[in-house]
């Protein structure tokens, strides 16, 4: 894995949150060959650890995706546009617009 994008740690398809956040990125690791994920590392155990870096390959550019607690809605999807939502289905198709499309999802 190349450089880290922020005070992030790799983030595998075999890390789990526990919650409907892992559809989420199992869907877009499948759509977006490449796709690396990096999960925020915390200095404090009580800070939210609950945002995640997506990029393609060694790309420069990335979405953040925030998560409830233990990987559950809601979600935030940011990149060049910023959606909102508690459906799983709707964060994906988010992280897809913002990389420019997953084909058929």
């Amino acid at each position: 894995m190349s450089e880290s994008l922020i005070r992030g740690k790799a983030w595998g398809p075999a890390d789990r949150s526990g919650g409907p956040l892992d559809d989420v990125l199992g869907g877009a690791r499948r759509a977006l060959p490449g796709l690396v994920v990096e999960r925020l590392q915390v200095t404090r155990p009580g800070d939210d650890d609950n945002v995640y870096f997506l990029r393609v390959g060694s790309g420069t550019g990335y979405v953040q995706v925030d998560s409830g607690p233990l990987g559950q809605a809601p979600f935030t999807v940011e990149g060049v546009t910023r959606t909102d939502t508690s459906d799983p289905a709707g964060a994906l198709a988010a992280i897809c617009r913002e990389f420019g499309g997953c084909g058929d999802l």
